[in-house]
């Protein structure tokens, strides 16, 4: 499924989401260890009745039974998202042994009012699993300037969370990565099982942030982006 999360092994193939990127040894770990050892939030305390309300998650499953025929079109079906932008986020949450997060482009609004977003994750393995199961989520929507913070979590086994990577806990229990001007604090409402993918949709309860640093990072041809006034086609309106 084209445009989802993008954590996974260097120098194998997906589906128009981030490329592959060498895996960086891992550094800081002391500095790591002593952060994480510090006592976090117990989790997410009970919210307003918006928030109780999406903590009634719906798990779902779309009948895929009768798709078989249609395999052959998986790789034009790819490539032609691939030529499809998409912006970039990193969704983040507390695992049970710490912090955990990953690199999407399939993150979309869905509504206003009520404010619901959706997204996918890949099969549930690794920190998709993790994300899959949590109660309460960080959607980070990235700048240019969080180049860096993508390629990261877009590698299975690159530092995350470490010394050099400014983040906290919230006192609601989500990790929230520092450097990034706009993020969504999410409770999932919907969990659809759609073949090998996992469908969310959930509730925006909290908007940390909303002004842009600088250029939006966006996705297109297995290559990140920058937004800018130059890629205007229409700089008068």
């Amino acid at each position: 499924m084209a445009a989802q999360q993008h954590e996974h092994r260097p120098r194998r193939g997906h589906d128009g989401g981030a490329p592959e990127q060498p895996a960086a040894p891992t550094t800081g770990r002391a500095a790591e260890e002593d952060r994480l050892s510090a006592v976090p939030p117990p989790g997410p305390p009970p919210g307003p009745p918006a928030e109780r309300a999406a903590a009634r998650v719906a798990d779902l499953e779309v009948p895929a039974d009768h798709l078989p025929d249609l395999e052959h079109v998986g790789e034009a079906f790819k490539a032609a998202f691939a030529q499809h932008p998409a912006g970039v986020a990193i969704i983040t949450a507390r695992g049970p042994d710490g912090p955990v997060g990953l690199t999407a482009s399939s993150v979309s609004s869905v509504s206003a009012v009520p404010p619901i977003l959706g997204f996918s994750l890949q099969a549930r393995q690794g920190s998709a699993a993790l994300l899959a199961e949590a109660d309460s989520f960080l959607v980070h929507l990235l700048d240019a300037e969080n180049l860096g913070l993508a390629r990261s979590f877009a590698v299975s086994g690159a530092p995350r969370f470490g010394a050099d990577m400014p983040w906290e806990y919230l006192a609601t229990g989500e990790p929230r990565l520092l450097g990034v001007a706009r993020v969504l604090r999410a409770v999932p409402l919907a969990r659809i099982k759609a073949g090998p993918a996992l469908v969310f949709n959930a509730a925006v309860v909290d908007v940390l942030g909303h002004e842009g640093a600088g250029g939006p990072l966006v996705y297109h041809r297995r290559r990140f982006h920058e937004l800018n006034d130059r890629s205007a086609l229409d700089p008068d309106a």
